[in-house]
């Protein structure tokens, strides 16, 4: 039986009603495809330059300068003999960040299938949440993992340490704008 006759019709409340097909969503995508880029890479550029205290002198009176990788400092991590906890947890953080990289390209990738984008959006932004707290946990305890105050570790860093501080920030903002869209 339909509305009485003479009473207004109302439309559905926007929520309501999903008149809207799944399209693809090539901003989010893309996003998420170069945050997980960064999030790989991270481990293969130059995360700090340490001066190189034993070495020869290259020019007058100059000693030159070791670069580790994020690859190079995960292997010298784990080689520590009876690592603290805080040496452990470094040591997922820099290879956990790597592999949440290369989840966000594969869920990148999916933002260009006609599909409902919120749950891989959602699972998107678990990995970039996970990739923030692992950066920001080395951040705090860069003086034990380090020996060195964050001031002197930032005056070493290089392309790779920052790389590893924006892999979860972009996926944030990547599958932010996913699930805004839907």
């Amino acid at each position: 039986m339909g509305q009485p006759q003479g009473s207004p019709s109302y439309p559905a409340p926007a929520g309501a009603r999903s008149d809207r097909a799944p399209r693809p969503d090539p901003l989010a995508a893309a996003l998420l495809l170069i945050a997980g880029a960064i999030g790989i890479w991270q481990l293969l550029l130059p995360w700090r330059t340490i001066p190189d205290t034993g070495g020869i002198a290259t020019d007058a009176g100059s000693t030159g300068a070791v670069s580790t990788t994020g690859w190079q400092l995960y292997r010298f991590l784990r080689a520590i003999p009876e690592p603290t906890t805080d040496i452990r947890v470094a040591t997922i953080a820099v290879l956990g960040v790597a592999v949440a990289g290369g989840g966000l390209i594969l869920l990148g990738l999916t933002m260009m299938m006609t599909i409902n984008h919120r749950p891989v959006a959602l699972a998107a932004l678990l990995l970039s949440l996970l990739s923030i707290a692992a950066a920001g946990w080395l951040l705090i305890r860069v003086r034990t993992v380090f020996d060195l105050g964050l001031v002197g570790f930032l005056g070493q860093a290089q392309l790779g340490w920052y790389l590893f501080l924006a892999a979860g920030l972009l996926g944030v903002i990547g599958s932010w704008k996913a699930l805004s869209t839907g």
